[in-house]
């Protein structure tokens, strides 16, 4: 049977409670839905039980599954109904080893947890603590399912039974004999992980959690506000909400409804800090609802940022139309200091779209030239926009008056034109059907599994003077620096037999080793160029195989790239090996590469 994950365990504490349970937090989603298994085929049991149980973690949240070898199922085992008769106060938990042909009241059966585990227990969490229902205890004191189960172990071959035991819940109470009347649920145990899992009855009703802050973060002040958090729950349903910072509780443990799905706590956060906050979701005991947790809200409370004072001064101003200078400073008033960061904008005549922007300076200070090209009135403030330090501030306005400029026309214009060429690209290698690149004889490898040869590209002649590379010549001579790749694409070898030892796969085809050779005096240099090895399938494969290893396959490898450098021409080398299986029968194989260049 699968696992099915329903709550999450907040803390180092409660993830030892449910030891082997996946957990799930984040984004508000929902905890996953499914694992349940089908009606057992002893239902319907008779007599009928008076409802299911649910297992809770130590924080109240809903576990479904966890070790064999803890104490007891979980800290706390919830009933679903009241119990129907008063004056009943302790609860005991059985398991049963279901076996087919048998009716369940004469299983095999062990009690493991006290029978003293009286209830109400209103020192659990909620929604334990808040409930009238039948309540089991474990102290740490019950026994493990491990334990019980080796002694009377589920042996049963029949569909159905296979893995399966039966929990059952009976009340008694003071001078009073144990309560027919009993709660069931149905557990699978894996005794390969040494887990079990709730199989029936099954969760369906998968939950959503949000949180939201009021006021929203950050909040800048040195006296943090409260903070409301609002989680919602989606469907809205009943149960239970917590909300945590890390592993601590903050506010009491909110109920919610079907009506509203919404729980709210107001909490203070740090000064100056960072903290997060998270809402889960407990479903109501016996719900079919499957818990969730929400996402996770970062909430920043940062200290007030320092006052500025903004200068302005304009130089050149109050004259013919033409090149003005505006210059100023911004201080740290709280500190007393120059502002060292950030951007000063220059607005004019009121508007709230800069027309000239610059960086403050190292010293505080800043310097902007504008050149008007037509008369005019103008009123000029300077606004600082704050750093991650410091508020923002604005000068005091500047006003000038701009004079019609000194001459109409004062330029001309003269249209010249040039054509640059396109250039072009090619990709060339010596190695022709007339001229091949011969590995000479494959040996065996020292483990006697397959045959190997390589040989190098280079054969030290250089196809460029005073450049020795003879394997890959690239010349690129494109307008506008255009990258290009390389690619390489190997077929298959063949001796021409036919035969099946006849054809190696051209995955058995490696080219590694590969470097780059510069021209001296080209453009393109050490750095410009990349390259990636394509090494041969090793051990290599069947002539059959349809793979892409090595240079083989249907499409080709890149072997070399230039990312929009200069022109130029530059050489590509390396190592070609070629793998062969045993099974390759003796002769000589040819075959090709295909090398392709693309910009």
């Amino acid at each position: 049977m699968k696992v099915q994950f329903r709550s999450l365990a907040i803390g180092a504490a409660a993830a030892a409670l449910v030891a082997g349970v996946g957990l799930m937090a984040g984004g508000g989603a929902a905890l996953a839905a499914g694992g349940g298994g089908p009606t057992p085929p002893w239902y319907p049991l008779t007599p009928a039980p008076y409802g299911s149980l649910t297992f809770y973690n130590a924080q109240g949240q809903v576990v479904t599954g966890g070790s064999i070898n803890s104490p007891g199922l979980a800290a706390y085992t919830v009933a679903s109904t009241p119990e129907p008769t008063a004056g009943y106060d302790k609860a005991t938990l059985y398991l049963y080893s279901p076996e087919s042909g048998t009716p369940p009241q004469e299983w095999p059966n062990e009690q493991f947890s006290e029978s003293i585990d009286t209830y109400p227990n209103t020192s659990a969490p909620a929604p334990v603590g808040t409930t009238a229902n039948p309540v089991s205890t474990n102290t740490g004191d019950d026994l493990s399912i491990a334990s019980i189960i080796a002694n009377i172990p589920n042996t049963s071959t029949t569909s159905g039974y296979v893995g399966l035991y039966d929990v059952r819940m009976l009340v008694g109470g003071p001078g009073l004999s144990q309560d027919p009347t009993f709660w069931d649920t149905v557990i699978s145990v894996n005794t390969t992980t040494d887990t079990w899992s709730v199989d029936y009855p099954d969760y369906t009703q998968n939950t959503t959690t949000t949180l939201a802050a009021s006021p929203a973060s950050p909040q800048t002040t040195s006296t943090p506000s409260p903070v409301t958090l609002t989680a919602t729950v989606s469907p809205a349903t009943a149960g239970t909400v917590s909300f945590w910072s890390g592993t601590t509780q903050v506010g009491a443990t909110q109920t919610v409804t079907a009506t509203d799905g919404t729980a709210s706590v107001t909490v203070t956060p740090p000064a100056d800090a960072t903290t997060p906050y998270q809402a889960v979701y407990t479903p109501a005991i016996g719900s079919a609802d499957i818990g969730s947790a929400s996402n996770t809200i970062s909430y920043v409370v940062q200290p007030p940022l320092d006052a500025t004072s903004t200068t302005l001064a304009e130089s050149g101003g109050g004259a013919a139309a033409g090149p003005v200078t505006f210059t100023g400073t911004v201080t740290d008033t709280t500190l007393g200091t120059p502002v060292t960061s950030g951007t000063v904008s220059l607005y004019d005549n009121g508007s709230t779209t800069p027309f000239a922007s610059t960086a403050v300076s190292s010293t505080g200070t800043y310097s902007v030239t504008y050149t008007y090209t037509s008369a005019g009135s103008h009123s000029v403030v300077a606004t600082f926009s704050g750093n991650s330090a410091t508020d923002g501030s604005s000068s005091p306005a500047v006003t000038f008056t701009e004079s019609a400029p000194a001459c109409t026309t004062c330029n001309t214009v003269a249209t010249i034109e040039g054509t640059v060429p396109a250039g072009t690209i090619s990709i060339s290698t010596p190695y022709t059907a007339t001229n091949p690149l011969n590995l000479g004889t494959l040996a065996l490898n020292s483990a006697g599994t397959y045959f190997s040869a390589a040989a190098s590209l280079d054969s030290g002649t250089g196809d460029v003077p005073g450049v020795n590379f003879n394997g890959i010549t690239v010349v690129d001579t494109q307008s506008g620096d255009l990258p290009w790749t390389v690619s390489a694409l190997s077929t298959a070898l063949s001796d021409g037999s036919g035969h099946p030892g006849g054809t190696i796969s051209g995955e058995n085809v490696g080219l590694t080793n590969l470097t780059p050779v510069f021209v001296s005096g080209n453009a393109i240099q050490t750095g410009d160029v990349t390259v990636t090895d394509q090494p041969a399938a090793t051990p290599p494969v069947s002539p059959t195989d349809t793979g892409s290893l090595g240079l083989g396959g249907s499409a080709a490898h890149q072997i070399a790239a230039d990312s929009a450098q200069p022109d130029g021409t530059v050489g590509i080398n390396g190592t070609v090996t070629l793998n062969a299986p045993t099974s390759t029968e003796a002769g000589i194989f040819v075959g090709t590469i295909t090398f392709t260049i693309a910009s």
